[in-house]
């Protein structure tokens, strides 16, 4: 049939986040290890597929299609052309965001205060206070405050060449 589409296979990788034993070989990829090894920082902290849906339940999945390079490429200027929300400035009576850098490099400049760095935020800190380079109390306060989109986390992980291009499940647990 000369008329018909050709078929171009395409790989999906699920990416597992509770899973122990599973590698790209296998069709899955443990995103944890992938996001300490490269960003240097606990998966938990990458908890931001759910600000990719916000309605998303438990027990379900979520499909980022990178194939393509027209996905992979909206992906890539998603991130870079982020734009970071800081709240309402009452003072002026405008919203305040954060230019200048993308969302992945404001949450990596986030921090959790140890016995050498004191922290340098509050719990709740007002919604206007620039939080580049802040330090929290707890993990839980600084994963609180930002979570990335994990379909742009995917795509800044395959432009430096972590992960493949390709179709990715997100199996979300919790």
């Amino acid at each position: 049939m000369p008329d018909a589409p050709e078929y171009t296979p395409r790989s999906v990788y699920t990416l597992e986040p509770h899973a122990d034993f599973v590698t790209a070989e296998n069709g899955c990829i443990a995103i944890e290890a992938i996001a300490e090894r490269v960003y240097g920082k606990p998966y938990s902290s990458l908890r931001g597929c759910q600000r990719d849906d916000e309605h998303i339940g438990n027990d379900s999945v979520k499909l980022y299609e990178l194939t393509s390079d027209g996905d992979y490429l909206q992906a890539l200027g998603d991130l870079d052309d982020a734009k970071i929300y800081l709240g309402w400035d009452s003072r002026t009576g405008v919203n305040v965001y954060k230019t200048g850098m993308t969302e992945l490099d404001y949450w990596l400049s986030i921090r959790v205060a140890d016995e050498n760095t004191p922290a340098t935020v509050e719990a709740n800190p007002p919604a206007t206070q620039d939080l580049e380079n802040a330090v929290f109390e707890s993990r839980s306060f600084a994963d609180r405050i930002f979570s990335p989109s994990l379909r742009l986390v995917l795509a800044d992980l395959i432009r430096r060449g972590e992960l493949p291009r390709g179709d990715y499940l997100f199996r979300h647990w919790w």
